[in-house]
């Protein structure tokens, strides 16, 4: 069975809870990991670019994201 027809096979959360395990297997080794170029466009942008937006808790601002791409599909 291929990865993509195991992954067809789960309900979402068990493919969030599959994608926390692959981002902690990937955030664990960050030296064989190597961002695209575009990454250090994005993050020199911000730096000299602040947003005047007040900051929020990371707990808050996961919530706030998962609100915006439930709302995403609950449109289309």
């Amino acid at each position: 069975m291929s990865l993509e027809s195991m992954l067809s096979t789960l309900s979402p959360s068990e493919k969030l809870a599959a994608m926390n395990i692959l981002w902690k297997d990937l955030s664990s080794n960050p030296a064989g990991f190597i961002s695209p170029d575009w990454h250090g466009d994005v993050l020199a942008e911000r730096i000299a670019n602040p947003s005047d937006k007040p900051r929020l808790p990371i707990d808050a601002a996961f919530e706030e994201i998962k609100e915006r791409l439930n709302a995403r599909r609950t449109q289309g």
